[in-house]
């Protein structure tokens, strides 16, 4: 029988802009990560660890945003762009201001980069091996209301998990059936961290099924690119 997944949230301190000491904060409040937990942590205190942030009153937001999107698409009848970046429709590029004291907080600079810096504190601090690392973001879905998780960084684990060739419950071979889990595990978790003033910015699961462990870069795995997205009718005249 299977254990049951557990979400476990994390109360932490509030870190403060511009910049603060992630790992110290880590160091703080996580006291028990288990072998084969996946940790889940907001983007905005991965980027506020890295000084990835800007006092709002000396610059231009949307001169940010434009530079920062990988693809922006305008939108005479909303205030902002429609932009992409780290492969997903994100609002604003990342670039946040809630929770933040007055200073605009970017996503981090490689969040593959600071998953995988993270990962290794992991190991090392609870003498573990096999441990994922998820940076999750907040973004909006067409034809939904409300905000739900999406990751923009991840390490230590198998992002997608493949059902191609496996038979349904009448034996039906499956042709294209692929379970996106690192996505599933971050809307999860931001649903728990909570979006107002929660200072829940860390989820641990715990017992979560189908997972499967590398020490490499999938980001290839879970990224599919313009060429081959079956959704690119939507942007596809915005590429440049």
């Amino acid at each position: 029988m299977l254990a049951t997944m557990e979400l476990i949230a994390i109360k932490t301190r509030r870190m403060e802009p511009p910049k603060d000491d992630l790992f110290a904060v880590l160091d703080e409040s996580l006291a028990h990560v288990q072998e084969g937990d996946v940790v889940l942590i907001s983007s905005k205190i991965v980027a506020i660890g890295e000084g990835r942030t800007v006092e709002a009153s000396t610059v231009n937001k949307q001169e940010l945003v434009e530079a920062e999107a990988t693809l922006s698409i305008p939108r005479s009848y909303w205030k902002s762009p429609l932009t992409v970046v780290a492969n997903a429709f994100i609002g604003t590029a990342g670039i946040d201001e809630s929770n933040a004291g007055g200073y605009l907080v970017f996503l981090p600079e490689d969040p593959f980069a600071s998953s995988k810096q993270i990962h290794t504190y992991l190991k090392e601090r609870f003498n573990i091996h096999k441990v994922g690392v998820v940076v999750t973001d907040s973004h909006s879905q067409p034809l939904r209301r409300g905000a739900l998780g999406i990751s923009v960084g991840f390490w230590g684990f198998e992002p997608v998990v493949n059902h191609i060739g496996k038979e349904d419950l009448f034996g039906r071979a499956l042709q294209i059936e692929q379970s996106n889990l690192v996505d599933g595990l971050a809307a999860a978790a931001t649903l728990v961290m909570g979006e107002v003033d929660e200072c829940q910015p860390v989820v641990i699961a715990r017992n979560v099924p189908g997972l499967s462990w590398t020490e490499e870069n999938r980001k290839d795995v879970s990224y599919v690119q313009p060429e081959d997205d079956t959704f690119r009718v939507l942007y596809e005249k915005y590429i440049k």
